[in-house]
């Protein structure tokens, strides 16, 4: 494992402030490449803490809260949250921290919205890496579930009984595992240790315990609204080379005919397309990093060879 040191960053996008921080593993100060790492649905930037010191030395990670997770600040009354909204502010964020040329990789929501960000905007990404996400295609999605994105998100706009809700650490820590339970997996999907990783971003501190600092907004995340021939249409347009890491017992186990046609569409025109399967929970990047950092670093060297030997990331 390598050694790891997370500074602090902070950027003014406009409307307010999305803050995470940054690393080169390893040390040193000429990373060799760059990779802009994008949580899940109600995840922060931790999500990644146990994965980043297993990838190649010379790898610089910046991890980001995205707008309404983590410390970042939360959207205002009336603006809403789904996955172009993220894109968007994700472009603000490295144009203004000066990263020009980067990969990404993202995990579950934050996968979405790595495709779509390498999709619009070609210019700065490198590669994709996409942890436990898969869109299978559907042509059309179900109005039922938009709905219950709009129910929710007016519902969380109005005062929400229980907000500022003050829980212990035991307490804080149980619900963060609770929430993240998928189906009835005897494998924990968020282990307590991983929950105790994500505490700290998840909620702030006050005198008697903790309080939940994401945005109740955020919990509509409207993503099916851009799945179908949409997303087809997205990721058809992500010529760069593309990896998806995919868990045994995640949120892809669908019969493998529903991904047939994501698979062509990556194939057909990313540079290169590679799919592994690893064993683990959707979580598993953050509960078991080692069964997912070998593919990413294998992935993340091509990509170095790619600009020659020795060659120094463009930043």
């Amino acid at each position: 494992m390598a050694e790891v040191s997370w500074r602090p960053v902070s950027v003014d996008v406009g409307w307010g402030t999305l803050r995470g921080k940054t690393c080169t593993v390893g040390g040193g100060d000429a990373p060799t490449l760059r990779v802009v790492a994008v949580h899940g649905w109600l995840d922060n930037a931790n999500s990644f803490d146990t994965l980043v010191p297993l990838l190649p030395a010379g790898v610089e990670v910046l991890a980001l809260d995205l707008p309404g997770h983590g410390l970042s600040d939360h959207l205002a009354l009336g603006a809403h949250y789904n996955p172009f909204t993220y894109a968007f502010n994700l472009r603000a964020a490295v144009t203004g921290l000066g990263w020009a040329r980067f990969a990404v990789m993202g995990h579950s929501m934050g996968a979405a919205v790595v495709n779509y960000f390498a999709a619009l905007f070609p210019e700065f990404v490198e590669g994709v890496v996409s942890l436990d996400f898969l869109r299978p295609f559907h042509l059309l999605e179900p109005v039922d579930r938009w709905r219950t994105y709009a129910f929710d998100l007016f519902k969380y706009e109005q005062f929400e009984p229980g907000a500022g809700t003050v829980y212990s650490e035991a307490e804080a820590v149980d619900r963060l595992v609770t929430a993240r339970a998928i189906g009835n997996d005897d494998e924990v999907n968020v282990s307590r240790e991983a929950a105790h990783t994500l505490l700290p971003r998840s909620a702030r501190r006050v005198e008697d315990g903790y309080v939940w600092g994401h945005d109740p907004k955020a919990r509509a995340t409207f993503l099916t609204v851009f799945g179908g021939r949409n997303w087809v249409e997205a990721i058809a347009a992500v010529r760069c080379p593309v990896l998806a890491v995919v868990a045994t017992r995640g949120v892809c186990t669908m019969p493998v005919r529903f991904y047939t046609r994501v698979f062509e569409t990556y194939n057909a025109n990313a540079a290169w397309f590679s799919h592994e399967v690893v064993e683990g929970a959707h979580h598993v990047h953050l509960t078991h990093p080692e069964r997912v950092a070998p593919a990413v670093a294998r992935f993340l060297g091509d990509l170095r060879g790619r600009r020659g030997c020795g060659a120094k990331a463009r930043l």
